[in-house]
């Protein structure tokens, strides 16, 4: 089996791109079933962020990683777009230690965000939920975990309340003074937009408004943050009322359109953490609004990099040793058949012939003529087939099995 992930994220990949192949998390469960079905895929997981789409897969054979393309491809919202054109595919341990940096915030387009390692969980959370998590990446993840745990817990790499949504607040505190007079308005109800209310509640604004589709999701959020929650179907009011609004949601389809806000000349700041956008770009070219999006942050982002630059290169030692223990133990895993085959083949002899000598001594046989013809077959019967096999090798030239043999065995130095 071969441990294969495949990849479309914001370093290869534009938003536009990314939002065509995105896996939408309401239908995760779909597409995981999905994806099993496909020939040769024993286990899969699926990690969708706005940042990035990941596909982790363990596949019978390598030739059938074609077919899980294939599949995405069909999956994909823009039939006019080539997927391999912005994939990237990892395989084995290239796949791990992604996982590991992925999972510090080290791959992240805020470096060391903490926001990924939940995703991951989430993640894995729905494979096992679905059924589609095997032994092969229940035990990568778990290393992961662990992994990740270690060194947010031993460096600095995330002890800052960095994230997508804590930039797009520094964002705004850019072009705003002050919030005591603003009305904010923050689409969606999920993780992101969760985090986005809450830094924004901490500026004290004048009033949070929290709208999505489902009404009974958007008062969740809002009874945390003394918010008012709205469905979509307020969202043409909302958006003249607020003088912010931050998009966090998956929605195909503009939003907030230009036909909405035309009529309204009040300054505002949009600012689209969505994938795909729902805040229409063409709000830009109106004077009296201002819009950005999940790439724009990037610009910002790089101001923090330095300052967690020295940490990532301590995260990064970690991640390193976390890596080599998860291959020796896969090692050691591959030889758990051959050791077992062993033991069950050591105790079938031993058995045989012990079942012969209780007869021996049933039958008043001198135990000690039994005991000594028990040791002689019990060595004779175990080392027939590795004496034959070694003959064999001395034979055919094959000196490497019988250096080998000595190291198995501890026969070197006798």
């Amino acid at each position: 089996m071969t441990l294969i992930s495949l990849a479309i994220d914001y370093k290869k990949a534009s938003l536009d791109v990314r939002g065509a192949f995105a896996l939408e998390t309401e239908c995760l469960s779909s597409y995981l079933q999905s994806l099993k079905a496909q020939a040769g895929v024993r286990q899969c997981m699926i990690l969708s962020t706005c940042n990035r789409t990941e596909i982790y897969v363990v596949l019978s054979e390598l030739r059938q990683l074609d077919l899980v393309i294939a599949w995405w491809q069909i999956n994909a919202k823009r039939a006019d777009l080539d997927l391999k054109n912005y994939l990237i595919i990892r395989q084995e341990t290239h796949v791990v230690h992604h996982l590991m940096r992925l999972s510090c915030g080290l791959e992240s387009m805020v470096l060391g965000e903490p926001q990924i390692l939940g995703q991951i969980k989430q993640a894995y959370a729905q494979a096992i939920t679905v059924g589609t998590l095997g032994g092969t990446l229940n035990r990568l993840c778990q290393k992961v975990f662990s992994v990740a745990k270690y060194t947010r817990f031993h460096t600095d790499i995330g002890q800052c309340p960095v994230s997508v949504a804590f930039s797009a607040i520094s964002l705004a505190r850019q072009h705003l003074d002050h919030f005591e007079d603003k009305t904010i308005l923050v689409i969606g109800a999920g993780d992101t937009a969760n985090l986005v209310a809450r830094h924004l509640n901490s500026c004290m604004p004048k009033a949070l408004f929290i709208a999505n589709r489902t009404l009974d999701k958007a008062q969740k959020v809002a009874d945390q943050y003394r918010a008012k929650a709205f469905d979509l179907n307020a969202l043409d009011e909302l958006v003249n009322q607020a003088d912010i609004i931050v998009s966090a949601v998956r929605c195909p389809g503009f939003m907030v359109t230009v036909d909405m806000l035309t009529k309204n000349t009040g300054y505002k700041l949009l600012i689209d953490l969505s994938v795909p956008r729902v805040i229409d770009p063409m709000l830009d070219h109106l004077s009296h609004i201002t819009t950005y999006c999940v790439d724009d942050i990037q610009g910002l982002i790089q101001t923090n990099k330095a300052l967690r630059e020295k940490a990532a290169l301590r995260a990064e030692k970690w991640i390193e040793k976390g890596l080599n223990d998860y291959i020796n133990h896969e090692k050691a895993i591959l030889s758990d058949s051959t050791i077992k085959a062993m033991r069950a083949q050591t105790k079938d002899i031993i058995d045989e012939e012990l079942s012969r000598c209780l007869r021996r001594l049933e039958n008043g046989e001198d135990p000690k003529m039994v005991l000594t013809r028990f040791a002689h077959n019990l060595n004779n019967k175990w080392l027939h087939t590795p004496s034959v096999s070694l003959r064999n090798a001395a034979v055919q030239g094959r000196n490497d099995i019988l250096g080998y043999a000595e190291e198995i065995f501890g026969l070197k130095g006798r």
